[in-house]
């Protein structure tokens, strides 16, 4: 299940991805505060069972702002009950105001989703994958150890979420993948790293191919790939299948 929510706002930070999941917490909380409590209170650290990206409109660079005419979030799930929270809470939040500026809902849509039934699947992103190694270190699709490390990611966010493993491993080609660094910030991470502002994820977008049981796929294709899915990354398209 896929919708969009879109809002207007005139200008927002550059670190804005938590900023957009803050949004996505307060709606959760206003459509039903127990599961609100039970995704992020009870299950804190735990994966969350959605992916999201972000659209910006006529929008300039101006230090460490943006400034805008609007944005819309993508965000997509297989879990059926959190995007119904997520689309009654969103409903109620019409407006949400942060860092002294208010963010004015226009409109939320559901939008068409695929049904996967080939093994072989092209894919583009919606929002940079995030893959690193067991260091924490970012990976390049170059490297041998990206097609490792994204299989792990893969097969670890299926049983995470689902409670079974995949019925095939999850194979990635990347096609035409690039590169681009993510400046983000909260309040965690500066208090745990005095004198550090901003956390640095060098991710990737553009084209991919997956290959795996077409259930997998369609899972991954529903919930994302890669790290921290939830804060707008890893977010596919459906191009088309083999």
């Amino acid at each position: 299940m896929r919708l969009s929510v879109t809002y207007e706002v005139a200008r927002i930070a550059v670190s804005y991805r938590f900023i957009v999941l803050s949004i996505l917490k307060e709606a959760l909380k206003k459509s039903n505060r127990g599961y609100y409590e039970s995704l992020y209170i009870e299950n804190e650290g735990k994966m969350k069972p959605f992916a999201t990206a972000v659209y910006l409109r006529d929008f300039t660079y101006v230090e460490d702002e943006i400034h805008l005419k609007s944005l819309t979030i993508n965000i997509t799930s297989a879990d059926m009950s959190f995007m119904l929270h997520l689309f009654n809470g969103l409903q109620r939040l019409t407006t949400y105001t942060t860092y002294h500026e208010t963010w004015t809902r226009l409109n939320i849509q559901m939008l068409p989703e695929t049904e996967i039934q080939s093994e072989q699947v092209y894919f583009s992103t919606l929002s940079p994958i995030l893959i690193e190694n067991k260091e924490g270190q970012p990976l390049h699709p170059d490297q041998p150890e990206y097609v490792t490390e994204f299989g792990y990611y893969a097969a670890l966010r299926i049983q995470e979420l689902t409670g079974r493993k995949p019925y095939r491993p999850i194979v990635i080609e990347p096609l035409q993948m690039k590169r681009v660094v993510i400046k983000e910030s909260n309040s965690t991470f500066r208090n745990q790293h005095t004198g550090k502002k901003n956390l640095y994820f060098t991710a990737y977008r553009g084209h991919l191919k997956l290959t795996g049981h077409p259930d997998d796929l369609q899972f991954l294709y529903q919930s994302g790939v890669g790290k921290r899915a939830s804060q707008s990354f890893g977010m596919l398209e459906y191009v088309r299948e083999e």
